[in-house]
């Protein structure tokens, strides 16, 4: 934890060029520092729509802070890369674990950070849960019951060797306050964002370009049938798989409207989840084979994989500051003059 702790960084944002003309909207946010050459991962929410953003090391002979790069940007995985301007010397930084995906419920696990403004804080826990999920079914994530909150966002979840499992992202709390529910993106999921950041400077995941709805029991049929009143209902297969609502203009003679997917690539799949998680398996552009039932007939067609749209203004619409608000001063009781 004492060499860990070199890697972790402050970073303090402000939407205004000087932060004091607004200082109560200054945040404070956790980075970790992840090459050789000092580039940090933080969470992209940190830095979204900040004009302001310094970094300050855990250095007792470093006293400045210093100006960055946002250099990579992953707005539905929750991360950012920053490049550090005028730090010469060199920063220790943190290895990824290997076999992230495989992490397993019940691993010991520390959260390093900046909790409440309350600066380099470690805490303790386990991994809660390895099936969770932040934004969309592609962004996998870990539940644990290491404390954290507010400014511990874009600090590393670390194992017992030192190394990153995930970037801590998120709380589930129903008090705005840590309930022992945090949640962190995944680190096999953050190194491969890392990688292609680092190379491409945003990260694109495929998609088909349809919208889909559950089906696989009486309710969603039901469901289906209400939102789709014109339909024939012998169209709705009494199967699991997702029934297809809108056309793919990209491709209309390929998927169509009220198709049901059931595979991909000779991969059957149930849930959305599972059909995302073969989707993740390409790249845009790829073709691929889709398994559908039409009008009753199973089939095989192609399609082609797009870019899968993300709007950042709308997954960040509740932007607040994350330093805890200031008490109000009480009023005096004395007359105005």
């Amino acid at each position: 934890i004492k060499k860990a702790k070199q890697s972790i960084v402050i970073i303090s944002t402000n939407p205004n060029k000087d932060p004091d003309v607004a200082p109560r909207q200054t945040g404070l946010c956790s980075g970790v520092v992840v090459n050789e050459v000092g580039h940090i991962l933080t969470n992209f929410h940190c830095v979204y729509n900040q004009k302001y953003i310094r970094v300050i090391y855990y250095d007792k002979d470093d006293w400045q802070s210093y100006d960055v790069e946002v250099i990579g940007t992953d707005p539905l995985a929750d991360l950012a890369l920053l490049k550090v301007l005028g730090k010469e010397e060199k920063i220790p930084f943190l290895n990824f674990a290997s076999d992230m995906e495989n992490i397993a419920a019940g691993t010991e696990v520390f959260a390093l950070g900046h909790p409440m403004g309350m600066i380099w804080t470690v805490t303790k826990g386990i991994v809660s849960s390895n099936a969770r999920f932040l934004k969309h079914p592609y962004i996998k994530a870990l539940q644990t019951d290491a404390a954290i909150n507010k400014g511990n966002s874009g600090g590393p979840l670390m194992n017992m060797k030192g190394e990153i499992v995930g970037i801590n992202a998120m709380m589930m709390s129903r008090t705005n306050q840590s309930a022992g529910v945090g949640l962190t993106v995944r680190g096999d999921v953050v190194k491969a964002s890392y990688d292609i950041m680092l190379i491409h400077g945003k990260v694109d995941r495929p998609a088909v370009g349809i919208q889909v709805l559950p089906v696989g029991n009486e309710k969603q049929r039901k469901e289906i049938l209400k939102k789709y009143p014109d339909i024939n209902p012998e169209w709705i297969p009494n199967t699991f798989g997702l029934f297809v609502g809108s056309e793919n203009k990209d491709n209309p003679k390929n998927i169509k409207q009220f198709d049901t997917i059931v595979g991909i690539g000779g991969v059957l799949v149930n849930t959305g989840l599972q059909f995302s998680d073969e989707l993740i398996k390409y790249e845009v552009g790829d073709t691929i084979f889709v398994m559908i039932i039409r009008k009753r007939v199973y089939m095989t067609v192609e399609t082609t994989l797009k870019v899968l749209p993300v709007e950042p203004e709308k997954l960040y619409a509740t932007q607040r500051p994350i330093l805890p608000p200031k008490k109000k001063e009480k009023e005096s009781t004395e007359p105005k003059k």
